[in-house]
């Protein structure tokens, strides 16, 4: 096992924005192979942007797939009863709207279904409404967990640094008191 070092920890809190603690615990799991660690950090830091294009690209492939296998004739997006966008789609258009809409209306989409929880439908010719809701809902879930485990870290380094600065002015205290009273005697 290598030495965990504090510049290894430095190293670690420079490249990758984690706290002391996470630092080192990821050291010792790597026996303080400071690249091994690096490297698990990276894979788990996945960005928001990131996962909003995952759930984005997910999305424009489920309804893909759906106006393939069979007649659609609407895309709605909907939050509560009212009709945010409509998209009209015959089978003549399907690829081109898609291709118009894809970049903009899906990422969108996507943005807006983890933000304001709004209704992705699929309108079929007989009138039959499939909501697509429910392929995103697993990805925003993981979202929702990395902003809270990204929330939770910021909370700690906060109580970290404040507790360090609350050390620093209690023992600086200490020590101009110490010296006050040397100077009376």
């Amino acid at each position: 096992m290598e030495n965990i070092t504090l510049e290894k920890i430095d190293i670690l809190r420079e490249r990758a924005n984690v706290t002391y603690a996470e630092a080192k615990e990821i050291l010792e799991k790597h026996n303080g192979n400071v690249i091994e660690a690096l490297i698990e950090l990276e894979n788990k830091q996945k960005t928001f942007t990131q996962n909003v294009a995952e759930i984005s690209n997910e999305l424009t492939e489920t309804i893909k797939d759906i106006i393939k296998k069979g007649n659609v004739t609407r895309i709605k997006v909907k939050k509560d009863s009212r009709v945010l966008v409509d998209i009209p789609v015959n089978a003549g258009v399907a690829a081109g709207a898609l291709t118009l809409f894809n970049p903009y209306l899906l990422v969108v989409g996507a943005i807006a279904a983890l933000a304001t929880k709004v209704t992705l439908e699929i309108e079929r010719p007989n009138g039959k409404i499939e909501v697509i809701n429910d392929v995103i809902k697993e990805k925003y879930e993981e979202v929702k967990d990395n902003v809270q485990e990204k929330v939770k870290d910021v909370k700690n380094n906060a109580n970290e640094i404040t507790n360090n600065i609350r050390t620093e002015v209690e023992n600086k205290i200490e020590q101009l008191a110490n010296e006050l009273k040397n100077v009376k005697e």
